[in-house]
């Protein structure tokens, strides 16, 4: 039987406090989101975003740059589509055993995995959204803490300033914000700098950074 264990990057993510909450509409808003993921980052990713247990989804991506960047865009794909939820990630370097998937993220095993989905059950216990576990302890801690600035700065921001903010992360500049938005253009730069969006940029610049070298 050929032996296939090697490391890998693996992405898991939950709907932050699903239950109780009407599952046909969170189902639509989070296939949606991860589909639009999938296809976006199809050369990246080496098996899908899966959608799992309902409100869960795991994948195999080929890099931590990936595995970053495939998490950023499903935080501004929500915002864009004013999805009713908040998802919850994990970024595992861990070891698979069998041979990778590419169709669907399902018959899998190993203790990467094993130990993505541990992190991601215990991470229901705090009310961190994010964690990296990577080979370089040094990185993930660094990247865990930058983590940490994001969500603070996520966290302030309403269910209406996340589409203005969408918006910025897909335009950049003020002026075209505002043509698409239909707001004054001097306002839509005031609103730029309360919504902290040159420093949320620049965070994620900083763990782009990083991650290449971990």
């Amino acid at each position: 039987m050929p032996n296939y264990c090697k490391m890998y990057i693996i992405l898991m993510a939950d709907i932050v406090k699903s239950s109780g909450r009407n599952a046909k509409n969170l189902m639509k808003g989070f296939s949606e989101v991860v589909n639009a993921a999938n296809k976006k980052y199809q050369k990246q990713i080496l098996s899908p975003l899966t959608i799992t247990l309902g409100d869960e989804f795991q994948g195999v991506v080929n890099s931590m740059q990936a595995a970053l960047q495939v998490i950023f865009d499903l935080e501004e794909l929500s915002m864009a589509a004013a999805v009713p939820f908040q998802l919850r990630y994990v970024i595992v370097e861990g070891e698979i055993d069998t041979a990778i998937n590419k169709t669907k993220a399902h018959a899998m095993l190993g203790p990467g995995l094993t130990e993505a989905r541990r992190r991601l059950l215990g991470m229901k216990t705090t009310r961190n959204r994010f964690q990296v576990s990577a080979r370089n302890e040094s990185r993930s801690e660094d990247l865990n803490l930058m983590f940490m600035i994001m969500q603070g700065i996520e966290d302030q921001w309403t269910s209406a300033q996340k589409k203005v903010v969408s918006a910025f992360l897909r335009f950049g500049d003020y002026r075209t914000v505002a043509e698409k938005l239909r707001k004054d253009p001097s306002a839509t730069w005031k609103r730029r700098k309360s919504l902290m969006i040159a420093e949320f940029n620049a965070i994620q610049k900083l763990m782009m950074k990083t991650s290449a070298t971990s």
